[in-house]
């Protein structure tokens, strides 16, 4: 069995990590920097599988890592193949979209540190916890219930 050495200028442009700078605007190329990148700047790089807009832009907005290939070993066309849609080390999260759905059959919760928001599917309660909560309403806020109990 031998093995095939490569030289440093060879074997990183089998495949790369990189970040989407931006979506062009025929939309079928996306902006990419990359580590070792010899441009020194980002070059455009063709989608090489099915990427939602909403998956793209989330990449965009949390600068998530993703895995760049190139055609013939050619660090000026790159191959967008992947995008790393792990969390675990992100101190923020990013979405945007037109409409938002977070649906959990059970319950959902929204928490930050002492505040908290469940949302229970099951019993039809919502529950909010923090020190304070404000409530704002440029012309009416109402409340609605059969019966409502403050303090």
């Amino acid at each position: 069995m031998s093995a095939t050495v490569l030289g440093p200028n060879e074997a990183y442009l089998y495949a790369r990590i990189g970040q989407i700078k931006q979506v062009h605007p025929s939309h079928d190329k996306v902006s990419v920097d990359f580590e070792g990148n010899p441009a020194g700047e980002p070059v455009w790089a063709s989608i090489g599988r099915a990427f939602t807009r909403a998956q793209i832009n989330l990449a965009i907005d949390n600068q998530l890592a993703c895995k760049i290939e190139f055609m013939n070993t050619d660090p000026s066309l790159p191959i967008l193949t992947d995008v790393y849609f792990s969390f675990l080390e992100q101190k923020s999260l990013i979405i945007k979209a037109e409409k938002i759905i977070l649906e959990g059959t059970k319950e959902v919760t929204l928490k930050s540190k002492n505040t908290s928001t469940h949302y229970d599917g099951r019993s039809g309660r919502v529950t909010t916890k923090a020190d304070y909560i404000t409530s704002q309403a440029e012309r009416s806020n109402k409340i609605q219930g059969k019966k409502i109990d403050l303090n």
